[in-house]
């Protein structure tokens, strides 16, 4: 990070010295402090030809303004609910709550890779304006230029209509609408695309069981169990609280080792502050140690884990089921549950695997299963939302490579579709807030303005408040959901 910002503050200086120097001018370049503004008429003979079909182009916008105000309640919808959780249980600092989560800045954003991210970025940003340029030209509007913007690197495109004649009165509104909606029509177009790829490719992945260490580094690979080559259903093979015979092949060879039968969660670290000791250590759990089970119920993985700590106090008492993997012996312990930021807390760090008799299993099979049933939660209103937040737990299969029998192209070409579709997708849903200068906003705009038209300039102004004030709105409550979780409060008023 040193280096990009010194090689950014580099950039930057060299482009204040050629700006003094006019030379920048000369090219026509614009700058605005580092963003460079890059125009040119090269391109628009292209986008003139492309129009020439106007009849689909004008089909194809059509087609979208119903996905773009059936995007636009939904995220208006969001923004309102956002507000009502900020009002009533406003979340915590974290790194989803971060100012950097809420740019959809590659590199920048923790949840989106640089690479994979930058590729969707650009091709969305790309095909948005490109859609703006080609409507321009089929509803008779003049395109001045088309434009590069810089920022060390390439971060957009745009077109430059001549916003006189796309505003002028005698442009018919339909046109407009046409216009505005266009980029997102696009945006969407490419998200379908790239999705309907993406899905019908994983069905080429090679999965295979793996065995890994608690940081996730693989040891090797399962091949059979009980001298039974693994089936689709690995646990079905396993004897349970009996020995098995496992075979694991790695680079050094094949290896045999016996494993007891039991699923849990394993204990990788007990906690502790200072000379403050947790409830678990009390209790005598120790470091690779597994939860078989709380109150009666089996636990196998870490989500089974948290799921029935969620249900529990601070406080509560709970009778918990241990394996000691060097002794092969369990035992039943009370814990007492203590308090940790509201909630309940035994006091120990846990695998974020399935364990099998102090193994740590990690299944790619498991991977491709969900994203292959992804699609499904569309039928369910509120699987929408699942959907939207989908990037947060699944950044595409970096560092998942080694878990798979698969060339290396294959996971290139998942991981470019992944992000150019979840890209797509977040760029044209936020250019559906009705919030102007937003494509959604000036839509809004324009379709109140035709509702109110009987009412002449006096509905037009109308029209014009109502944009704004809803503008301010949605901005002012984005600003919020980034400020609210990263300032405490409580610090603030005891100062």
């Amino acid at each position: 990070m040193l280096w990009l910002l010194l090689l950014f503050l580099t950039y930057w200086i060299a482009i204040e010295i050629l700006q003094k120097r006019r030379l920048l001018e000369r090219y026509g370049i614009k700058n605005y402090g580092p963003v460079l503004l890059i125009r040119t008429k090269k391109g628009l003979k292209t986008v003139e030809n492309v129009a020439r079909v106007r009849n689909f182009w004008r089909a194809f916008a059509n087609l979208g303004i119903p996905f773009l105000f059936l995007s636009m309640f939904f995220m208006l919808f969001l923004i309102i609910l956002a507000d009502f959780i900020l009002l009533i249980s406003p979340p915590k600092p974290s790194e989803l709550t971060s100012p950097q989560a809420a740019l959809l800045i590659p590199g920048l954003n923790p949840f989106i890779p640089l690479i994979w991210g930058f590729i969707g970025l650009v091709i969305a940003i790309v095909v948005h304006e490109l859609a703006h340029a080609i409507l321009c030209r089929v509803e008779g509007i003049r395109v001045k230029s088309l434009g590069l913007i810089l920022a060390l690197f390439p971060i957009g495109a745009f077109a430059e209509p001549e916003e006189k004649e796309l505003m002028d009165k005698n442009t018919k509104r339909i046109s407009k609408i046409r216009v505005f909606s266009s980029g997102v029509t696009s945006n969407f177009f490419v998200a379908f695309l790239a999705f309907t790829l993406f899905f019908n490719s994983l069905p080429l992945l090679d999965p295979v069981i793996a065995v890994v260490d608690d940081d996730g580094k693989q040891i090797g690979r399962i091949l059979d169990v009980n001298g039974v080559k693994i089936s689709e259903d690995f646990s079905s093979s396993i004897l349970i609280r009996q020995w098995n015979n496992i075979t694991i092949e790695n680079s050094t060879g094949k290896h045999s080792m016996a494993v007891f039968g039991v699923w849990g969660v394993k204990v990788i670290g007990l906690y502790r502050e200072g000379d403050k000791i947790y409830p678990a250590e009390i209790a005598g759990i120790e470091r690779g140690m597994l939860i078989t089970k709380m109150d009666g119920k089996e636990l196998r993985n870490f989500s089974e884990f948290r799921e029935e700590m969620s249900k529990r106090r601070p406080g509560d008492s709970v009778v918990v089921e241990v394996y000691d993997v060097k002794a092969n012996d369990f035992k039943t312990i009370n814990i007492t549950l203590v308090d940790n930021n509201g909630r309940a807390f035994m006091g120990v760090y846990l695998a974020n695997f399935d364990c099998l008799g102090g193994l740590n299993i990690f299944d790619s099979r498991s991977i491709v299963s969900k994203l292959i049933e992804a699609p499904s939660q569309l039928k369910n209103p509120f699987g929408w939302i699942f959907l939207i937040s989908m990037p947060f737990s699944f950044q595409g299969f970096m560092g998942l490579e080694r878990f798979f029998d698969d060339p290396p192209y294959l996971f290139w070409l998942l991981n470019s579709l992944y992000w150019i579709a979840w890209i797509n997708f977040y760029v044209a849903l936020f250019n559906c807030l009705p919030a102007i200068p937003l494509d959604g906003g000036r839509v809004f705009q324009e379709t109140i303005s035709g509702l109110l038209r009987r009412f002449g300039e006096r509905g037009e102004r109308f029209s014009i408040q109502i944009s704004r004030a809803l503008s301010i709105f949605i901005f002012f409550s984005i600003g919020m959901m980034i400020l609210i979780p990263n300032i405490d409060i409580s610090t603030m008023l005891d100062k």
